[in-house]
């Protein structure tokens, strides 16, 4: 058994002891050769070992090896211990920082920009040894295999760590397989020995899930297979959508690459961070923010004005005309006055038509106002939207006009018909911006 302060190989002693389990151990020690931390993990050889043990062993010696990247612990050493009991021997890199696991034991619920940053940092670690040749899968993402550590200038650090279920895509192609993985963690695929690099980006949802939760992904309520997760928080709904692509089940429809994992969510990133203002060529406004979507469609032509009152002082003046002669003349020019003035109205009031549209982290509103009375409003679930899309529909006579569309299941909310001037890159530009926010 061996002992704290013992030196292996006249090189590493043993400091404490940080896991162990029937045939492993994982020690913090210290490299008298250099004076700096390392990990030691042994593995025993007894008459229980497994030879599918002894294989993940060596290959996450031999992987680990030939790897370079700064939030991945380095390769040290590897040996062979002959004492009473034989251990084979891995030395990497001590990172002393605290596992997402340990924080959540604490309590801790990581907020959505936390979440946001993790899951870029394991992503870009990820895009990495899935871009190697062969492609390197971890195939066992959790909490515990992720640490969390503030460098001096106060920036998060995400370290992927424990590379025991590590496998390469060469060594894939074989007939047989060792089911390895975390259950809750792992997708379906990976536990029937076809791990792809989508597995791993399943187990990073699962892990972001636990993060943002505080509940393991095997306690959540599950329906077609996917854990459900949107009721029992309150995230940007484009970031819901990307985290239940990440875990979908079905290999098809999840992401198939890291990168293009994280280019969905810089997509949506951008959408709630970019700047609150209406751009140059529009005078609609947008506010974003994590949990709040607001855009103001306001009166865009103010010449309306002046063809209102303008053509009511013209039936002003010819009311005014025929009410100076005979009694027949009074009431054929008021009624002259009222068919204008209705038809002034029919004309140009659409054009004072402003619509304001606003999206939390669970509804959608959609407001028709005028003179800032509200003359209609609709409502709908903001995570039942399907589609979001502009496009040109019938107004007055054969003019076409365009709107913008909001998709849910069979129902169809749309905005935009009744504005004077709204242009096709407005309502682009509004489909756009709603379609990155929802993460669509």
């Amino acid at each position: 058994m061996l002992q704290t302060q013992e030196i292996l190989v006249e090189r590493y002693q043993l400091q404490r002891v940080l896991g162990e389990t029937a045939s492993r151990q994982t020690w913090l020690a210290q490299d008298l050769t250099n004076q700096e931390q390392v990990v030691i993990k042994l593995l025993t050889a007894t008459d229980q070992l497994q030879w599918d043990n002894l294989r993940l062993f060596e290959r996450e010696a031999k992987i680990l090896r030939q790897l370079d990247h700064p939030y991945i612990p380095q390769y040290r050493d590897y040996f062979v211990l002959e004492r009473d009991i034989i251990y084979f021997a891995l030395v990497q890199e001590y990172i002393p920082a605290k596992s997402l696991k340990e924080l959540l034991a604490e309590g801790k619920i990581f907020s959505e920009t936390e979440a946001r940053e993790i899951a870029i940092a394991v992503l870009k670690i990820l895009i990495y040894l899935h871009k190697l040749s062969p492609s390197v899968l971890h195939r066992d993402i959790k909490p515990s295999n992720l640490l969390i550590k503030q460098s001096q200038n106060q920036k998060t650090q995400i370290y992927l760590v424990d590379f025991g279920a590590v496998q390469d895509r060469a060594a894939a192609e074989g007939a047989t397989f060792t089911v390895v993985g975390t259950y809750g963690y792992a997708p379906l695929e990976q536990f029937g020995g076809r791990a792809t690099p989508a597995s791993d980006l399943y187990a990073l949802g699962a892990s972001l899930v636990n993060l943002v939760t505080n509940i393991s992904p095997a306690d959540l309520p599950q329906f077609d297979s996917q854990m459900q997760f949107a009721h029992l928080v309150k995230l940007n709904p484009g970031f819901v959508k990307w985290l239940q692509q990440m875990i979908e089940p079905n290999l098809e429809y999840r992401f198939q690459s890291a990168l293009e994992a994280l280019k969905a969510l810089e997509i949506n990133q951008l959408a709630i961070t970019g700047m609150n203002k209406n751009i140059s060529y529009t005078p609609i406004l947008v506010y974003k923010s994590l949990d709040k979507l607001e855009i103001h469609i306001p009166l865009l032509n103010k010449n309306t004005f002046e063809l209102i009152f303008g053509g009511v002082g013209l039936f002003v003046w010819i009311c005014f005309i025929f009410t100076s002669g005979s009694t027949a003349s009074f009431w054929v020019g008021w009624l002259l006055f009222i068919f204008g003035t209705l038809l002034i109205a029919w004309l140009t009031l659409p054009s004072f038509i402003e619509n304001e549209i606003y999206f939390d982290n669970k509804t959608f509103e959609i407001k028709w106002k005028l003179f800032n009375i509200t003359l209609k409003r609709q409502r709908g679930n903001v995570l039942k939207i399907d589609k979001v899309y502009s496009s040109l529909t019938g107004g007055m006579g054969n003019k076409k006009v365009p709107e913008v569309t909001l998709a849910v299941g069979i129902d169809e909310y749309s905005f935009g018909r009744l504005k004077a001037g709204l242009t096709k890159e407005e309502s682009r530009y509004i489909a756009s911006e709603i379609r990155n926010w929802l993460g669509i």
